[in-house]
């Protein structure tokens, strides 16, 4: 199986679909596919090396760890650049992800010209004249970014630069590096590479995508700044005179450009950085740069936090609902139209842990009810969301949701379909059935293992419409005879056997497949708690997802909402303490700052308290300054503007903003981290 490919092609198939869409993955109120609304605020100065340079005090500091071609993410929070690899760390120099060498390329060239692309979720580089991308996460390992048709070996691309609609500038030289550059733009959507600027090189894109900056010499032969529209019209020289310029980058707010500032060309040349306002041309020196190079203007960009919930954890379930799908006839940005439901019972959680994943595959919510009939929430909610005629599947026999159910969702108008088996084993794979008679993949996790479960649902049902796979249940240690058979069935040379926890491995690898090879691969994910099963299942699943759904391993039901509404968004993550994210999902979030940019948490303030939210909001972005808290009471923003960020939601309380709900971003499995053999 051809790993890397396979996820290489996955993540840009989910870019150029998203862009199409016009929904790359943001949180709520954001644009396009970057972090926090524009224009940003400008943070202090990065230079190659770490020189960390406050344009307003000239005071400067040293990040550690930083190498060449330094820039930050989108929103501030990482600082990736190249010391042989390419590493990022936090802005205090601290927890640093190298990415692994890039596979594919045509030389092994050094690495430089390096960007963010995609609201943090990759990077972006070059290497002997190729473009190359990968996670800012390093789960997998980098290849090339154009197909051979758009990059032939006959061009040389540096100096990428990408907007927020996703768009990649980048410098290109015909036959050789030392030729004459232009300034194309590579379009991930439509997959084209299309000139914008001839005799043009070292392209910028203006923070809102509308400008570029680039360089291009003057009739001295003197190397200057410009800019021009994105489509290579207006152009404006900004800088005159006979000193050289280069590495031209934007200011968060676009109001300015700083740059490389060379004062002749020959060996006694002082280097310094200098920025230029865009609307008058005033130059300003940047204090203690100099000799410095590479600069690079900290964007400080609100990344969101979320809480959705209702009066208790039953109605958590109706406003996760509410808070992704359409009501039937209105179209809101960011959400979606629901083309089924799911019903479980609200005090059974055997019955209720694969239900997302089911939910994902059939694009519905997961809602609960009693035994014995439809809540008249759940009864609204049905109607609010979901057409008549359209499936709504029961999980579970008669003594988990009665005929009473099934009979109230016919006289609804919609078409019942009960799941069941003999137990919650034969059950679930039923449910796993009913999401695809040829699975791709299959997780299976212990029958009461409640939130690995959902965890695992929730990646299970990631692609939507397209997943093709569920979640079976082991009994402890042991497998049942329905969920054995149903294993037997199939291939594990083409449907991959994840297992979640070490009982579900111990099942899985002390059984019997008479149809199985005798020596057959498997996927593990391990830990010793719920939240370091979530962060495991998150790591393999998702590389560098941009939001993240958080409950308390104290509420199942949480989970089951939680699972419901994210599953094609990001991984659930799982706390094991209501006062504060556990030391799993900090880690977790300190590794992801870079891509993700929003969470929502599930449940009421005694399942996640405020303070909680607040140290996951202020661990993924630059400082807690700079993000905002939304509580989506019942799903919906109340109608006014409130509060200070991270204040206590109450049932009246207001939200910061009038945000929308996040796009989807798209699963990608990291094959081949926990790829493992068996011998039977």
């Amino acid at each position: 199986m051809r790993l890397f490919t396979r996820r290489r092609t996955a993540a840009l198939a989910t870019v150029a679909a998203l862009a199409a869409a016009g929904a790359l993955a943001a949180a709520p109120g954001a644009v396009a596919d970057d972090a926090g609304p524009w224009p940003g605020t400008e943070g202090k100065i990065l230079n190659d090396g770490g020189l960390l340079v406050d344009p307003v005090t000239g005071t400067t500091s040293t990040i550690p760890n930083v190498g060449s071609y330094a820039t930050w993410a989108p929103d501030g929070s990482r600082v990736v650049s190249v010391s042989g690899q390419i590493s990022s760390v936090l802005p205090n120099g601290t927890k640093k992800i190298t990415l692994p060498w890039a596979q594919g390329l045509r030389s092994s060239a050094p690495y430089e010209d390096l960007t963010f692309w995609n609201g943090g979720r990759f990077v972006v580089f070059a290497s002997g004249g190729q473009l190359v991308y990968g996670p800012s996460d390093a789960s997998w390992a980098p290849g090339p970014l154009l197909p051979a048709n758009l990059e032939p070996a006959t061009v040389c691309d540096s100096e990428p630069s990408v907007n927020v609609k996703g768009l990649v500038a980048f410098e290109r030289r015909a036959g050789s590096c030392d030729a004459a550059a232009g300034v194309y733009v590579f379009d991930a959507a439509a997959n084209t590479v299309k000139l914008a600027l001839a005799d043009a090189e070292q392209p910028a894109w203006s923070p809102d995508g509308t400008k570029l900056a680039f360089v291009r010499k003057d009739t001295d032969g003197n190397p200057q700044i410009f800019t021009a529209n994105a489509d290579g019209t207006d152009v404006k020289q900004l800088t005159t005179g006979p000193r050289r310029y280069a590495a031209p980058s934007w200011s968060p707010t676009g109001k300015r450009i700083v740059f490389d500032a060379h004062t002749s060309p020959n060996s006694d040349d002082v280097h310094t950085v200098e920025y230029v306002d865009t609307a008058t041309g005033e130059l300003t020196a940047v204090t203690g740069a100099t000799q410095s190079s590479n600069p690079s203007w900290q964007p400080l960009r609100k990344n969101s936090t979320a809480r959705v919930w209702g009066a208790n954890a039953y109605l958590t379930a109706t406003a996760s609902s509410r808070w992704t799908w359409n009501t039937i006839g209105q179209s809101v940005p960011g959400l979606m139209d629901a083309k089924s439901a799911v019903l479980v019972n609200q005090d059974d959680p055997a019955y209720a842990v694969t239900a997302p994943a089911l939910a994902g595959r059939k694009e519905g919510p997961v809602l609960m009810t009693q035994k014995t009939g439809l809540s008249s929430t759940t009864k609204n909610e049905l109607k609010r969301m979901l057409k008549p005629g359209k499936p709504v599947y029961l999980v579970g026999s008669t003594s988990v949701l009665d005929n009473n159910v099934l009979n109230q969702v016919k006289a609804l108008g919609y078409v019942p379909v009960r799941l069941t088996g003999a137990d919650r084993y034969a059950t679930s794979v039923m449910v796993s059935k009913t999401i695809s008679s040829a699975p791709k993949y299959v997780f299976l996790a212990g029958g009461t293992e409640y939130r690995a479960a959902l965890s695992a649902a929730a990646a299970a049902g990631s692609d939507g419409a397209a997943s093709a796979g569920g979640v079976v249940l082991t009994n402890g240690t042991k497998l049942t005879a329905s969920v054995q058979s149903y294993l037997n069935s199939l291939n594990p040379d083409k449907t991959m056997i994840i297992t979640v926890g070490s009982a579900a491995k111990y099942a899985l690898t002390h059984s019997s497949f008479s149809r199985w090879p005798s020596t057959y691969s498997y996927y593990p994910i391990s830990g010793t708690t719920d939240p370091s099963i979530s962060v495991a299942i998150a790591l393999f699943w998702w590389s560098a997802p941009s939001q993240t759904g958080l409950a308390y391993s104290g509420s199942w039901r949480d989970g089951v909402s939680a699972a419901s509404a994210m599953n094609v968004f990001g991984p659930l993550l799982w706390t094991s303490s209501a006062a504060a994210p556990s030391a799993e999902l900090t880690s977790y979030y300190q590794r992801e700052t870079a891509s993700v940019h929003f969470t929502a948490a599930f449940g009421v303030n005694s399942s996640i308290s405020p303070a909680a939210l607040n140290t996951v909001g202020a661990t993924m972005g630059a400082g807690s300054a700079y993000v905002e808290y939304r509580p989506y009471f019942n799903g919906v923003i109340p109608p006014s503007t409130s509060a200070s960020a991270f204040a206590a939601p109450t049932g009246g309380e207001a939200a910061v903003t009038t945000g929308q709900r996040p796009g989807p971003v798209g699963a990608q499995p990291n094959l081949a981290a926990l790829k493992t053999l068996h011998r039977q």
